[in-house]
């Protein structure tokens, strides 16, 4: 039989998926960053500088606007950036966005399929450049939805760890969660609290105005007439603040942490803890409130309260007085309680 030379064997690089030169004209760009921590702001300005280059580079490509996020990644709804651009979308304003990554675009799983989908129907693509991967390409869908997983996955695991992290060092006085700055308080240089003497002031004067007699709206109205600015330093007090206020034990000395917590991933909302996880440090800092004076304010609140749960578990007012219903009559005085 005769020989014959076999070939030999070749090498095939696996092409860099390539974007449709003509496929798109319009392209906006998407980035978010987590927390306002210089290091995340910095990576902010890099992926804006880098992937707008990019952007402008395309020859086929209209450059239309960056959107970007300072904000988590869990939920839609605390991203403004991200709002405006599917509101552009859905406007017909753009036919590609361009992203760094899935992790950018967003980590809660549910909320990734939903939007992806929208913008299928939308006919609007979206380029991950970290991943390489087109929406539009073959299975594309499922290879970003396996990457989404991953990333919700790691955000799962890191806010288990923070939880630990939490609850180990709050099993010690000195740990920095009781040294939280409240209106009334600052830092000193070792970061321990000490007495801000101008708040400290004013949350005596709310205190000493309560056990007066006075309704927390009456309180709001003195304290924005007297133009005292807010702990945001707004000229508006919400009625939500001094209450929250003159419920603090912190104006006592002591020094509670893990009343509410943040729901399980993806929730953000802020919950009510188990009673036995709530950790508190007594005598903790110098007190602004007497203890006396701070448990007559509790049952005065108590007992001015609107609000009562009736057999079925319903919340129900009680009657007008201390309501949030203001007087028809202006000669009154107010009698708005919460």
């Amino acid at each position: 039989m005769p020989y014959v030379e076999k070939p030999e064997p070749m090498i095939r690089a696996i092409p860099r998926t390539k974007l449709p030169p003509r496929a798109f004209k319009r392209v906006a760009l998407y980035c978010r960053v987590s927390s306002k921590m210089e290091r995340q702001l910095n990576s902010l300005s890099a992926q804006m500088d880098f992937e707008q280059q990019d952007i402008l580079d395309h020859p086929n490509w209209e450059y239309v606007d960056t959107y970007t996020d300072i904000s988590s990644g869990r939920s839609i709804k605390s991203r403004p950036g991200f709002k405006r651009l599917m509101s552009a979308c859905e406007a017909g304003k753009i036919d590609l966005i361009y992203t760094k990554s899935i992790s950018r675009f967003g980590r809660n799983c549910v909320d990734f399929l939903v939007v992806l989908r929208r913008l299928k129907e939308l006919r609007v693509d979206v380029y991950f450049q970290n991943e390489d991967v087109l929406l539009s390409s073959e299975a594309g869908e499922l290879i970003l939805t396996l990457h989404a997983a991953l990333a919700q996955a790691e955000s799962e695991d890191k806010s288990a760890n923070i939880r630990w992290g939490i609850k180990r060092s709050t099993t010690h006085p000195g740990s920095p969660f009781f040294s939280r700055v409240c209106f009334g308080y600052a830092h000193d240089d070792q970061k321990n609290l000490v007495i801000n003497d101008r708040e400290a002031d004013i949350v005596r004067r709310i205190f000493g105005w309560y056990v007066q007699g006075w309704s927390i709206v009456r309180i709001k109205k003195e304290l924005e007439i007297s133009r005292i600015p807010s702990p945001t330093g707004k000229r508006r007090w919400p009625v939500s603040t001094i209450d929250d206020m003159l419920s603090n034990e912190k104006y006592t000395g002591d020094s509670v942490f893990g009343r509410r917590m943040v729901a399980e991933y993806p929730e953000m909302k802020r919950v009510g803890n188990n009673p036995e996880e709530v950790k508190r440090s007594e005598n903790h800092h110098p007190p602004l409130i007497d203890r006396e004076t701070f448990d007559r304010v509790q049952e005065m609140k108590k007992s001015r309260t609107n609000i009562e749960v009736d057999e079925h578990g319903n919340k129900v007012r009680k009657s007008t007085h201390y309501s949030m219903k203001r007087s028809d009559n202006k000669n009154e005085s107010p009698t708005e309680e919460v």
